[in-house]
């Protein structure tokens, strides 16, 4: 791995273990019960990440994979798309597909991804030769392709970037960080809820939270992303902000519409793996199209 892209991840490596070191200390020191399952989840899932990234790009778009699968497994169950077998598996192939295109760098090939997935997802009533009662399964496969196919493989597309882990790093972490700002700044200073899709979402709260992302943004740029302007550091916090409530919405809304709290258990304090992973639906995509267009440093592309 080149030093470009050893650079941030050491420095990220090397944060994270003091997080981890300070955070067990504090737990041991303020038995905080609220807190204590989502921090201990976290702990274990930061070097997961970052595991994953030291060992090449190969295990990298595994992760990515191994997550988009679980977390559409989790969305197919929600809404009984699980019960359809042939859907089932158009969705999966293209999982599969997407992250595969990446691994092998063919770049172009995974643009095509929804045209193919949405093409596999359309067969399944022709195979059958049925139509009736197909409508849902088949809107539920075309977004299930373009949410945990397309826009989760975009991970895996940013791993494998020139630039290394820098960008994938700051997708990630300032992501979950975005989630992280709206609930405290919610519970702290939330007067006015805003939205029935998730009556929990204040004004104050969201308003913050964007605030507080596009400031981490800065915190991110010389070790992340050094090359960008200044403007396009403010534009990144934003996209990462605004983006991911967007996607922890858009998922909501399924949320309440089949009637579930939370994807799934998996993740002690957080849910389910599509409950950490649905703003990134959103943020992933964003960022590398913003990244494509304006600074380049993507696989493929120039430098």
């Amino acid at each position: 791995m080149e030093a470009i892209a050893l650079r941030p991840l050491a420095i990220y490596t090397i944060a994270t273990a003091a997080f981890v070191a300070v955070t067990w200390g504090l737990l041991a020191l303020v038995r905080l019960r609220e807190a204590m399952a989502p921090i201990r989840t976290w702990l274990v899932m930061l070097p997961i990440i970052l595991g994953a990234l030291w060992l090449g790009q190969g295990i990298w778009v595994g992760l990515v994979a191994a997550v988009s699968l679980g977390a559409f497994a989790e969305f197919a169950r929600a809404t009984g798309l699980a019960r359809d077998r042939l859907l089932m598996g158009a969705v999966v192939l293209t999982i599969v597909a997407a992250n595969a295109t990446i691994l092998l760098g063919q770049y172009t090939l995974f643009a095509a991804i929804p045209a193919v997935g949405m093409l596999l997802v359309i067969a399944v009533p022709i195979v059958r030769n049925r139509a009736e009662g197909m409508l849902p399964g088949l809107a539920l496969g075309v977004f299930a392709v373009v949410a945990f196919a397309y826009s989760l493989g975009h991970l895996s597309l940013l791993g494998a970037s020139p630039l290394g882990p820098g960008y994938v790093l700051f997708v990630v972490l300032a992501t979950q960080a975005n989630d992280a700002f709206g609930f405290i700044w919610g519970k702290l200073a939330g007067r006015h809820r805003w939205t029935p899709i998730s009556p929990n979402k204040t004004v104050e709260g969201s308003l913050l939270a964007a605030a507080t992302t596009v400031a981490l943004a800065f915190v991110h740029w010389p070790i992340a992303f050094p090359h960008v302007p200044v403007w396009g550091v403010a534009l990144a916090g934003l996209v990462v902000a605004f983006g991911g409530q967007l996607g922890d919405l858009a998922f909501a809304t399924v949320k309440r519409s089949v009637g579930v709290k939370d994807y799934g258990s998996i993740l002690p304090g957080h849910g389910g793996i599509l409950d950490r992973a649905n703003s990134l639906v959103v943020t992933a995509p964003a960022f590398t199209i913003l990244a494509a267009g304006l600074w380049g440093g993507l696989p493929g592309g120039p430098a």
